[in-house]
């Protein structure tokens, strides 16, 4: 066992602080592309159990750190504490064990609440059932993305997928863009539990290779696969460091990139926390700054899970004023009631809502997920999808005039014109999206946005 830290060091005290941390110190890695963006130079720290936050925080050169069962919730952002739900405060040593007790079992979940992920305990199912069933085509018109194909199919594109792996028997021979590993022995054309596969080809399937079309089936895509903890759980250092790659492949490549992340945390309170304050404020400044620029798209969810409940509760990162947040609908439009109902760092979160249920692809098959649809896992990438199409329509479209371009022709699904708790401003519409991003400047969503984000401070 091991405890896990990232931490900002003032620039040209990297060495001291390596040096006094090194009696309990276990790896360090240095993340070049997220200090080209703060200004600082930004590590990932593994030490040895028992090593606190505010220890490194206390060592000369030290910005800040944060660790996995820490919650320093908005320490860092006091400007955006209008987000903030009253009444959160620290962690408890019951709320950190929520977050490092080995996984609930199946057995002890309520049959009618799906688990953090869903799609785990779906039953297989044929192919013939998967087509029979056109869970995909029925999301596919839902969401206008055949409508949008007129336009373009994602082609120019890079949908990066941040999970399991995917199994490289479905990517088209010319798709793969490049593949990112947490540790050698790792390989990412394997994909452990099948999640990953399912992300990967609800964007960008090609009918050729699997015998049906994701929403931008031209995009091409981009494999990270981070390393897992003991009990199978992404590790967030390893998430830095292949988010730290992904941005150099953005600046490296003059295309666009889609950074697609269906993952959260387990539990209850591990939904809300802790609050990944360094990388949000990295993917802020990407987007307000223009550097490197990559789109990231967050599964907002899933939460009301064994019993949670709360008013404000996606991950902090999930729900981030730089984030293309994705709530999800059922296939006849009714809220899933997992479904994030609002975000913890911007008001305006989910962004917009997608569709799920019935049969999706998983792996090197397919599951049948019921009413539940693969969770917001499944939602997420179709934004990736839409956001690769939008942007081949729209050269040199910013990220928030995509965000505000989704929300001003999003199907109104709730009272509000605006934004619905768990909706957000309605259902993707991938075709009048399009039509609507040379207008996005003047809608309400884009100057609230823009003014939300001038009075960032760090």
């Amino acid at each position: 066992m091991y405890d896990e830290f990232g931490l900002e060091v003032a620039p040209g005290r990297m060495r001291e602080v390596v040096k006094a941390l090194r009696p309990v110190l276990l790896d360090a890695w240095h993340l070049p592309n997220f200090s080209e963006v703060l200004g600082t130079d930004v590590l990932g720290l593994r030490t040895e159990l028992g090593v606190t936050s505010e220890q490194i925080r206390g060592i000369p050169g030290v910005i800040t750190a944060e660790g996995t069962a820490d919650h320093i919730f908005y320490s860092g952002l006091p400007e955006m504490g209008e987000a903030t739900a009253p009444g959160i405060g620290s962690m408890t040593d019951d709320d950190i064990y929520l977050i490092r007790r080995p996984l609930t079992s199946r057995a002890s979940i309520h049959p009618g609440v799906p688990p953090g992920v869903p799609t785990l305990f779906a039953p297989e199912v044929s192919e013939g059932d998967f087509h029979q069933a056109g869970a995909m085509d029925r999301i596919l018109d839902l969401i206008g993305a055949k409508r949008a194909w007129r336009h373009n199919r994602g082609e120019s594109s890079i949908i990066a997928v941040l999970d399991s792996g995917v199994d490289g028997a479905r990517i088209g021979a010319d798709q793969l863009a490049g593949t990112w590993v947490g540790s050698p022995g790792l390989d990412p054309l394997v994909d452990d539990t099948g999640h990953g596969t399912m992300v990967a080809l609800i964007a960008a399937s090609r009918g050729e290779v699997n015998g049906f079309d994701g929403v931008a089936p031209d995009a091409d895509l981009y494999v990270l696969k981070p390393d897992t903890d003991e009990r199978g759980v992404m590790s967030t250092i390893s998430i830095m460091r292949g988010m730290d790659h992904l941005m150099g492949v953005a600046k490296d490549h003059n295309r666009s990139v889609i950074m697609n992340n269906s993952w959260g945390l387990w539990g209850c309170k591990s939904l809300l926390l802790p609050c990944r304050i360094i990388i949000t404020r990295v993917m802020v400044r990407m987007d307000v700054a223009g550097v490197c620029c990559p789109s990231t798209v967050w599964a907002l969810g899933n939460n009301h899970l064994l019993g949670c409940g709360s008013e404000v509760d996606g991950w902090c990162m999930n729900s981030g004023p730089a984030s293309f947040s994705v709530g999800a609908v059922s296939l006849g439009l009714q809220l899933q009631p997992y479904s994030s109902v609002g975000g913890q760092c911007y008001p305006l979160s989910p962004m917009v809502c997608c569709p799920t249920g019935g049969i999706l692809p998983w792996g090197k098959g397919f599951k049948d997920f019921g009413p539940y649809g693969g969770g917001t896992s499944s939602c997420a990438p179709q934004v990736s999808g839409a956001v690769a199409i939008l942007a081949a329509a729209n050269p040199g479209i910013t990220n928030s005039e995509m965000r505000a371009a989704m929300r001003q022709s999003a199907l109104q699904l709730g009272p509000d014109t605006m934004f619905n708790p768990g909706f957000g401003s309605g259902l993707l519409q991938v075709d009048k999206a399009i039509e609507a991003a040379p207008f996005a400047k003047t809608h309400v969503t884009f100057t609230y946005e823009e003014e939300f984000l001038r009075r960032f401070r760090y």
